[in-house]
């Protein structure tokens, strides 16, 4: 799943995808399409729609998630997050580990705390 990919009216996404796999240095064959049913508005901005990318090999999406955090260090794609498709189940899980992370944060700001294999690290600075 790709987030914050900007949207326009007529946007060739197969293209726009195949670009930001390229800033990893990947080029593997895919199948996108932008989930929900069109760009919503909300106050002054609007909320762009996630991207499905499909690729055959899993190992392919093991390689892009590793290299995905390389994303914030490019100028043109550093409002870009790319996160592995999970279940509802699965993204209630993540939601819960994600609240407790940010509890962490400002109860213990001199730790560094992030999520590994379902739980909560902290560790020194």
């Amino acid at each position: 799943m790709v987030f914050g990919l900007q949207e326009a009216k007529d946007e060739n996404l197969h293209v726009k995808v195949n670009e930001l796999l390229l800033e990893l240095n990947q080029k593997p064959k895919i199948e996108v399409c932008r989930i929900g049913s069109g760009p919503k508005k909300t106050t002054d901005k609007t909320v762009t729609r996630p991207v499905k990318v499909t690729v055959k090999s899993s190992t392919v999406v093991q390689e892009v998630l590793k290299k995905a955090k390389q994303l914030k260090d490019c100028a043109k794609y550093c409002k870009v997050f790319i996160a592995p498709d999970r279940s509802a189940e699965q993204r209630e899980e993540h939601k819960k580990l994600v609240t407790e992370l940010k509890k962490k944060v400002v109860d213990e700001p001199n730790k560094r705390h992030f999520i590994k294999g379902n739980c909560v690290h902290s560790v020194d600075k």
